[in-house]
Order: C-alpha cells, then sequence, then structure tokens
C-alpha cells in the first residue's frame, strides 16, 4: 500500500506541471524573408551545450553554496545530439551551413542554469516544498547561447538570452501534454537558433553594403 501511494504521489508530481517560455518569438514572415535572402554559408558548426545543473544552482539560490564552488557540466549525450541535429538542420534550410562549398566556422556555446530532471527534482525542490501539491511552486531554468562565427578573416561574435518557467501544481496535470518542459525548452532553443539566423544575415548584408561603399569611395 505504501508503495502504491509514493507511486501515485510521484506520477502525480511528473505530470503536474507546465512550463512557459520566456522570450521574443521570431516571427514566421521575418523567417521566410529571411530565406530569400542572398548568404554565404560557413563549412563548420560546432556546438557545446554546458548545465549548471539544479541540484547545485538552487544551493546557491539558498546560499548553501558560493557561485564560484559550482561547475559546468556537459549535458546527456542524447539532448546534446538533439540540438546538435537541430542547430544543423535550420542553419542548413536557411543557406548558412554547406560542409562542402561553405567557408569559415560558426562556434555556439550554450549555457543552461538550473537545468533539471526528474530525479534531482525527488531529492531537492519536492523536498524543500513538500507542499508543490497543495500550493503552487515554480522552477525558473535561463538560457545562454554565445555564437562566435569567422569568415573571410572576419570574426562576429553575438549572445542570446531566454527562460523557460515551470509551475508545479496538482490542479495542472490536465494542461501537462499540451506544455511540457521538453516542449517549451525545443521551441526556446529553436527560436534563439532563428534569432542567431538572422542576427549572422545582418552582418552579411552590412559587411557586402560597406565592401560596396569602399569601392565608390574616391
Amino acid at each position: 500500500m505504501r508503495k502504491f501511494f509514493i507511486l501515485f504521489i510521484s506520477t502525480l508530481f511528473v505530470t503536474s506541471c507546465i512550463s512557459s517560455k520566456k522570450t521574443s518569438i521570431v516571427s514566421r514572415s521575418e523567417i521566410l524573408e529571411t530565406e530569400k535572402k542572398n548568404k554565404k554559408p560557413y563549412k563548420q558548426l560546432l556546438v557545446q551545450w554546458k548545465n549548471y545543473s539544479y541540484a547545485d544552482f538552487h544551493k546557491v539560490n539558498n546560499l548553501e553554496k558560493e557561485a564560484e564552488s559550482i561547475r559546468m557540466v556537459e549535458v546527456d549525450e542524447e539532448i546534446y545530439k538533439k540540438f546538435k541535429k537541430q542547430a544543423l538542420k535550420i542553419f542548413k534550410e536557411n543557406g548558412l551551413y554547406d560542409e562542402i562549398n561553405g567557408t569559415g566556422t560558426i562556434k555556439i556555446l550554450l549555457i543552461t542554469y538550473g537545468r533539471w530532471n526528474y530525479s534531482e527534482l525527488f531529492s531537492t525542490f519536492l523536498v524543500d516544498t513538500g507542499y508543490v501539491l497543495i500550493l503552487p511552486s515554480s522552477i525558473n531554468v535561463a538560457y545562454r547561447m554565445i555564437v562566435k562565427s569567422e569568415q573571410d578573416g572576419i570574426e562576429y561574435k553575438l549572445e542570446k538570452k531566454s527562460s523557460v518557467k515551470t509551475t508545479f501544481h496538482f490542479l495542472l496535470f490536465p494542461l501537462y501534454p499540451f506544455a511540457s518542459f521538453s516542449g517549451a525548452e525545443k521551441s526556446v532553443l529553436k527560436n534563439m537558433l532563428y534569432e542567431t539566423i538572422i542576427d549572422l544575415v545582418k552582418m552579411q548584408e552590412n559587411q557586402i553594403l560597406e565592401k560596396n561603399n569602399n569601392k565608390t569611395t574616391p
């Protein structure tokens, strides 16, 4: 009976949450407009994803640890591979990645702050907030994407930020299938990649304009 009760509470906790993203959504029209523009594709797209785990990060927020004492770690390989595949697909579809005819390199470093898994929540969050099934409680995960590009001897750096807020409460379980954390995260990362592409295309356009202006200047 006790095992059944624990299993019931665990299942209820896992499915009693909804996630919402905080980001400026790139419009479909802006994406279509960018796709039409001429671009100079890159030959290499290097991706890295590091995370400050929730198990460590929440201790900093609770003043149980110094920020300098926690370290970033690589995310699980499966999660990393999905993100890299998504990045390669989006850049290729938008004409900014061509491993055969492209030139130069793009390096994408994704850093997440407090990204969690359910195993961590059961040993930390659920213990610290035992009232979570009675009163709502939330966790925020911050995303920081640092992008460096190098092409024709010109270097360019940009940075994007976003976040996902997940609220836990037992009355939310009917909404879980429509607002899962994985779904919100995927949408946030996709949007950050599109923001990056738009900025890189603008950068290439500015370089062309600058060259043309230099040619016409006596």
